[in-house]
């Protein structure tokens, strides 16, 4: 029953500094923000931060990899292969749990996020998706890549947009955008 409370009370405080830091990212660069100025806002003293993370860097990589591996759960099937159904209901089950940690995702994704992590998102999403891009015999291993690439910046583009602007389109609608973008194009939407 005391370790149960233990674990508890370590669940409270990993999830108020992660709080407390995408609070103060969203004002400050990782790099501006100290280990102090966390213990301030998550209202806990430093030898508690310190018997979880060895600084604030170490916090952030922790919450970086725990979005990483969410998404990856999403995208560890084939549903990006090929445009299907099961491609905008994955898409939309993603958008949902980044409609559900808005601010999480709107945080790290901006300019006061790690850049290594937006490039890792990227790799993600391009090793994970669009295999029919890359197994398509008529379309060479070179323009394969820029495919991919172009559908993952732009996916990603779209979803900071719909986190700048509050999240004001439904999950489904986006799904659809991104699918079409991605499969048929911008000539997708002329009739």
């Amino acid at each position: 029953m005391k370790s149960e409370k233990a674990d508890q009370r370590v669940k409270i405080t990993k999830m108020l500094l992660k709080k407390s830091l995408v609070e103060l990212m969203r004002e400050n660069p990782i790099s501006k923000i100290s280990v102090k100025m966390l213990c301030e806002a998550a209202d806990i003293n430093r030898s508690t931060f310190y018997a979880h993370y060895t600084d604030q860097y170490d916090l952030l990589k922790q919450l970086e990899q725990e979005v990483i591996s969410e998404l990856k759960k999403h995208l560890s099937n084939d549903a990006f292969s090929k445009h299907t159904e099961q491609t905008a209901q994955a898409m939309s089950q993603i958008l949902d749990y980044i409609a559900k940690n808005a601010d999480l995702f709107k945080t790290l994704l901006s300019e006061n996020g790690n850049s290594n992590f937006h490039r890792e998102i990227m790799s993600l999403a391009q090793q994970k998706t669009i295999s029919d891009i890359h197994n398509n015999p008529s379309i060479d291993e070179s323009t394969s890549k820029y495919l991919q690439c172009f559908a993952v910046t732009g996916a990603l583009s779209i979803v900071q947009k719909w986190l700048q602007d509050g999240i004001t389109e439904p999950t489904e609608k986006m799904s659809e955008l991104i699918s079409k973008i991605i499969f048929k194009g911008v000539s997708g939407f002329y009739s």
